[in-house]
């Protein structure tokens, strides 16, 4: 598995389009964060569970839990979707507070179904003279009690400064790829360790602030919405065979024949044994029943593979979905039509 600072490496995601071949990342390991001498446990504040004990048994957790307005941006849905979300635990509320050696942590957000994940953190340090931008980085350990490592692919940092202004408070934000997507809950302990100043590109700097924030997060997978096709598409003027597609709110996972695919590997001059992407595959709308067209700008690209002659990719929808609406995948920049069943 590859873990890398995510906004050295990419310094524009996750709103804009920068597709992430896993294939590309299995043979590297550079793993982040360097271990120092564990402080004191500060305090941890589970908010969740007040919420419930003054607002009673009786409220959903959809009307309790408001999403924060930093992961509305990098997942649009309107506020039906953001609480249908949330019924489905898709979106989570972590509630989780964390203080120590002058710097308070709370875990925001995490949004997740069995290919991708996404949670938000606010780092604030108490002394307001320590301003917090995308070149600091933290010191960040994980662990998954019980359980395998379920990524392939894990990235970290601050957001970018065009994203949020400088100060000494600032979201932290984690982006991972499950390698093998599963339908089991999954626990996974992120343990913050320091706070370092900017350092060279991929590197941590001096450490600011050493200390322990603990949090434990469980990931809920989504069950996707599966339609067998086998059948021929017109993709970029080619017929491919079209297996399967995979959907839920927040990801599609395409399945094809692999020898049409080299078909358009030739069109468009790349090679996918260089893990080049297919521009023609891309996934750039979603066309639901109605007619309606939900166009898709931040595209990316998750993983891709091929075995057995099926190519098969995984790609995060930036604009979350209704699956059983949907009635045809846009692809390529022809918007050529998968039509579902």
């Amino acid at each position: 598995m590859m873990n890398k600072n995510w906004n050295r490496d990419f310094p524009e995601v996750p709103e804009h389009v920068h597709q992430t071949v896993l294939s590309t990342l299995a043979g590297l390991d550079e793993r982040k964060g360097k271990r120092v001498k564990r402080m004191k446990k500060g305090k941890m504040i589970i908010l969740i569970a007040a919420a419930v004990a003054v607002l009673g048994t009786t409220v959903s957790a959809a009307e309790i839990f408001k999403w924060n307005r930093r992961a509305a941006k990098v997942f649009v849905a309107d506020e039906e979707q953001q609480k249908e979300l949330v019924t489905e635990q898709i979106a989570q509320d972590s509630s989780q507070t964390v203080t120590d050696a002058g710097l308070t942590i709370q875990a925001v957000q995490t949004i997740q179904d069995n290919n991708c994940f996404y949670a938000l953190f606010e780092i604030t340090a108490e002394d307001e003279s320590i301003q917090i931008t995308a070149d600091h980085s933290m010191g960040v350990l994980f662990d998954y009690p019980e359980d395998e490592d379920p990524f392939g692919y894990l990235g970290w940092g601050f957001v970018d400064d065009r994203q949020q202004p400088v100060s000494n408070s600032r979201y932290y934000e984690i982006y991972g790829t499950k390698a093998l997507p599963g339908q089991e809950d999954l626990n996974m302990k992120v343990q913050f360790t320091s706070l370092n100043a900017p350092g060279a590109k991929a590197m941590d700097g001096e450490s600011m602030l050493e200390g322990n924030w603990e949090f434990l997060l469980n990931l809920h997978a989504a069950n996707p919405v599966h339609y067998e096709i086998n059948r021929e598409c017109l993709i970029a003027g080619y017929e491919i065979m079209i297996k399967s597609v995979e959907l839920t709110p927040i990801s599609v996972k395409l399945t094809c024949d692999l020898e049409d695919v080299r078909q358009l590997e030739k069109l468009e001059g790349v090679n996918l044994d260089q893990t080049d992407s297919i521009a023609s595959f891309f996934i750039n709308g979603i066309k639901y029943q109605d007619g309606t067209v939900v166009e898709e700008e931040g595209y990316q690209e998750l993983q891709v593979s091929w075995e057995n002659e099926i190519y098969a990719k995984t790609a995060r929808l930036t604009t979350v979905i209704d699956p059983d609406k949907v009635s045809a995948l846009l692809v390529g920049e022809n918007m050529d039509e998968i039509a579902l069943p």
